[in-house]
């Protein structure tokens, strides 16, 4: 690990170690827009841009491990996002992960750095250990999961009304 790594590294750990929290405890959603959708973006952008700013060309392995972690972190996401309990309280919608939503991605967090330090292994420049292709797959899990828990959210609302 370079000291380059090292700092990319703790930002990863400081972002997961809040979402999990966050998403741990009831959070009403109408007032979490800007977690459900920014924060997932923004670390989508700065992982996008870490993968750009090295200027490396991307190889086979790196393609393909970066497509198997964008489809490892879509099904953690619809996974996590379908398990995650909505409760309407006082006419306002409240959401979390749960425990079986936490193993999730727990799971999910553990598997995808196994495949960056597989792609590292494997001397992949890009998906090999980098903290832009993690950061690209962390911000597409949460992004997924939020659609999923926002849909949930939906229909709990239309089946409020309708009654």
């Amino acid at each position: 690990m370079s000291l380059g790594t090292l700092p990319n590294a703790l930002v990863v750990i400081a972002v997961v170690v809040v979402v999990l929290a966050r998403r741990l405890s009831w959070s009403e959603l109408e007032n979490s827009d800007a977690d459900v959708w920014r924060g997932p973006l923004v670390l989508m952008g700065v992982g996008v841009y870490q993968l750009y700013d090295r200027h490396t060309v991307l190889g086979a392995v790196d393609v393909v491990l970066l497509v198997v972690g964008a489809v490892l972190a879509l099904v953690a996401g619809v996974g996590s996002g379908r398990v995650a309990q909505v409760q309407r309280r006082a006419g306002k919608v409240f959401f979390r992960l749960g425990m079986p939503g936490l193993g999730i991605m727990v799971a999910y967090l553990v598997v995808r750095l196994g495949l960056a330090g597989l792609g590292h292994l494997l001397g992949a420049s890009v998906a090999g250990g980098g903290g832009g292709a993690l950061m690209v797959s962390m911000g597409a899990n949460l992004l997924t999961q939020s659609l999923i828990i926002q849909s949930k959210a939906s229909q709990m609302a239309e089946e409020y009304t309708n009654q």
